[in-house]
Formats: C-alpha cells, structure tokens, sequence
C-alpha cells in the first residue's frame, strides 16, 4: 500500500479535478489520512477552510462522511472549471484552483461512497483520479 498510495498522491498534485481515495474501513482511512498528511497536505474541515487552501495554492484533503452536502458537490463540480463560489454561511465565497501547487483530495470509506452513490448525487462522477485499496 505504501507506494501505490505515493504514486497516487504524487499524481494528485497539480490534477485539474479534485482526486478521491476510497479506504475499505475507518482504521485504513486514518492510514490514508497520516500518508496525505505526510505527503503535504493539509486536513480541512469545512467549506471555509478549503476555500481559503484552494486560493492559496495548497494542497488540502477533506474526510467525506455521511452525505454530499450541497456545497461540497458544488466545490468537486466547479474546480476542474478554473472558478469555485461556494456559500459557507456567511459569506459568498470565489476561489481560482492554482493547478500548478495546489490539489483536492478526498478520503472516504467504501461503505459510505456506496451510501453516497445510491442517493441523487454521484461523488464518482465529480471526481478525476481514484485509488481503492
């Protein structure tokens, strides 16, 4: 796992489309979290925060769980399109993705991607590189 999970990282980096890698349980998602974390990329928790790491040009990753909120469908629909807006709440928020230094990662398990599927929204057709253990 432990190379196969660096060439998908090294790849990831500079995508057009955010990338997605689907942990089997929740013990091998924190194993993807730790290689994401030690490859560079930082944890966001909420729209805000990967508004604020897209428009920096950083590298950022996010644990998806539950549902494919309204905003972040909107986030994985739009960056390969070079222009983001999102509403976090307060704020109308614009981000330019920075292809160059930036990337969008996101961690889910299988058992959620497949609760995910089966509702109106589809993560895997918003996605560009994949990796399944």
């Amino acid at each position: 796992m432990q190379n196969e999970i660096k060439k998908f990282l090294q790849l990831a980096i500079s995508s057009k489309e955010a990338s997605l890698a689907i942990a089997g349980n929740e013990k091998e998602l924190e194993k993807l979290e730790n290689k994401a974390s030690e490859f560079g990329f930082q944890k966001t928790q909420n729209v805000r925060e990967i508004f604020n790491a897209v428009r920096s040009g950083d590298k950022a990753y996010f644990v998806l769980k539950n549902e494919l909120g309204n905003n972040i469908y909107n986030i994985l629909a739009q960056y390969p399109t070079g222009q983001i807006n999102a509403y976090d709440g307060n704020d109308n928020l614009v981000a330019n993705p920075n292809y160059q230094t930036g990337a969008v990662l996101i961690l889910i398990t299988e058992e959620n991607l497949n609760q995910i599927e089966k509702s109106n929204k589809s993560l895997l057709k918003l996605i560009g590189l994949t990796w399944r253990k």
